[in-house]
């Protein structure tokens, strides 16, 4: 069984390798996209890089990039969660409700782990029935949206301790504390993949299930808890927005799966698991809510950021997908010339050998 793990830890070693590379060109070009982005916008507005500017941008982007870093390793374990705004929703009202009679923290610390009960029961159901997580969190995207409407009458949650704003307008060492919260959480994951067993084994199970299990690597458990970190992640980030916002909306977070979707493919993690770093979904992050603030900072139709990540999340997944069709080309052209090769399978086969005597009589009988 060990000797199982060592193979498919060599063979994901190899993919790491590649991937190193393309994650770094991705990232380059992510990075010069910002840049020239914020230096287009600040021409047109002398406002977009004032410090008070990037402090709401920087808020706007902690949400979602906090939920992103929950999505993404949901997604390099092979799996998916399309409930996230459902989620994000549904932890905003469920805090900002009991806020209004049971003390914060305690609202806060429930609303939180609302998100991570519905995560993980997402991933009960794909594990028990084994059917696509894509129709079981779309279901769920419905279910607990409706939830949430029940729950507050349709109505926005108003009226909440005083105390409860205090996670969400904290300011550490002049930092808002969701945007510390997002960058330690970033951190934190990235060196979860890179530096420790659980990251790699959640690569290699989302590289190829079967092969992994096989190897010994628990699956239920990898499943269960991606979806249970991805719920709780979804669920903080809608807990920080209520407590900032005073409050909870019904409304709060449609569409949010979309753009937390296009954050993490456009940062490079593979939409069929095993690939992805939080480099890049960190700066796809970053870019995306700042083309959403400068178009707003130029006078543009504010919709027209919808068409953007729209047309991003298509271009991330074709980008994703031509790649990954070369690379399998690459490796059958790479298998092929190893077989024919002298020395190799096709010799030791004996399929060389009888095409070389096969030659060899046809130049007798030619002389």
């Amino acid at each position: 069984m060990s000797e199982a793990k060592t193979q498919v830890h060599a063979l994901h070693g190899q993919k790491r390798r590649r991937a190193l590379s393309e994650a770094a060109i991705r990232n380059i070009t992510l990075l010069a996209l910002i840049i020239g982005f914020s230096v287009m916008v600040q021409t047109v507005n002398d406002n977009f890089l004032s410090v008070a500017n990037l402090r709401v941008i920087g808020l706007n982007i902690s949400f979602v990039g906090i939920a992103a870093v929950g999505a993404a390793m949901v997604m390099i374990g092979g799996q998916i969660d399309l409930s996230i705004g459902s989620i994000f929703a549904l932890s905003a009202v469920i805090s900002a409700l009991l806020a209004v009679s049971l003390p914060p923290l305690l609202a806060i610390l429930l609303g939180v782990s609302a998100g991570g009960l519905v995560g993980l029961l997402n991933g009960l159901i794909v594990w028990r029935i084994n059917i696509s997580p894509i129709i079981v969190t779309l279901g769920s995207l419905t279910f607990f949206r409706g939830m949430v409407l029940i729950l507050t009458g349709d109505s926005s949650v108003t009226g909440v301790d005083p105390n409860f704003t205090g996670l969400g307008r904290a300011v550490v060492f002049g930092i808002p504390l969701p945007v510390l919260l997002f960058v330690i959480i970033a951190a934190a994951a990235t060196l979860l993949l890179a530096k420790t067993q659980i990251g790699l084994h959640i690569r290699a199970f989302g590289d190829d299930r079967h092969a992994a299990e096989l190897a010994g690597l628990n699956g239920r458990r990898i499943t269960l808890g991606l979806f249970a970190l991805g719920g709780l992640m979804a669920g903080l980030a809608g807990v920080l927005a209520a407590s900032r916002l005073g409050g909870a909306s019904p409304n709060f977070a449609i569409g949010f799966e979309l753009e937390v979707i296009t954050a993490v493919v456009l940062g490079g993690v593979a939409i069929t698991g095993g690939e992805g770093r939080m480099t890049g979904v960190v700066l796809s992050v970053i870019l995306l809510g700042l083309v959403t603030s400068g178009i707003t900072a130029m006078g543009l139709y504010p919709n027209i950021g919808r068409l953007v990540v729209g047309g991003a999340l298509v271009a991330a997944v074709a980008i994703n997908q031509i790649g990954q069709e070369r690379h399998a080309r690459r490796q059958r052209r790479q298998a092929m010339e190893e077989f024919a090769a002298e020395g190799g399978a096709a010799e030791r086969l004996g399929l060389a050998v009888k095409a070389r005597q096969d030659d060899a009589e046809g130049t007798r009988d030619g002389s």
